[in-house]
C-alpha cells in the first residue's frame, strides 16, 4: 500500500521528469548537478536511467559544457553569481534549473531575472512555490 510519503515522491519524480521534458533534457542529455544537495540528486538521476550525470562540486569548476546545469538547493543572488561566474558552464542553448528564494515585496522584475539575463539566459519558466522559486532559463549569450 502507498504511503504519503511514496505519493509525493512520485508526485515529485513525475513534476521532475515534466519540467525535464519540457526543457528538452532527456535521458542521452550531458547534466551536471552543483552545489550542497546535489548528491542526492545525483542519485535521482542514476535510478531513473539517465546516461550522463555528473556532480561538480561548488566554486571553481572545469568549464566542462553541459545540457542542463541543475542547483537542487535554493540559493540566493549572491549564490547564484558565484555559481554562474566559477562553476560548471552550460553550453550554448542548454538549460539551466535553479531554485531562489521568493523575491521580497513586488518591485516589478524579479532580481534573478535579471542576474540571469546578464549571464546570456533567457528565462523559459518561473515555478513558484513554498518561499521559494524554481528558475528554467535556457542560455541564449555568451558567458
Amino acid at each position: 500500500m502507498y504511503t504519503d510519503r511514496h505519493r509525493r515522491r512520485f508526485a515529485t519524480d513525475q513534476a521532475l521528469g515534466a519540467i525535464l521534458r519540457q526543457a528538452g533534457i532527456d535521458k542521452q542529455s550531458a547534466i551536471l548537478i552543483t552545489g550542497p544537495a546535489g548528491l542526492a540528486t545525483l542519485l535521482w538521476f542514476c535510478r531513473h536511467d539517465y546516461q550522463h550525470v555528473g556532480y561538480a562540486r561548488t566554486g571553481r569548476a572545469p568549464a566542462n559544457d553541459s545540457d542542463l546545469l541543475l542547483v537542487p538547493q535554493t540559493c540566493d543572488a549572491l549564490g547564484l553569481t558565484r555559481i554562474l561566474e566559477e562553476g560548471p558552464h552550460v553550453r550554448q542553448g542548454g538549460v539551466l534549473i535553479v531554485q531562489t528564494p521568493e523575491p521580497e515585496g513586488s518591485t516589478g522584475v524579479d532580481p534573478i531575472h535579471r542576474l540571469l539575463r546578464r549571464f546570456g539566459f533567457r528565462i523559459e519558466r518561473c515555478l513558484h512555490g513554498r518561499h521559494r522559486e524554481m528558475h528554467v532559463a535556457r542560455r541564449i549569450g555568451r558567458r
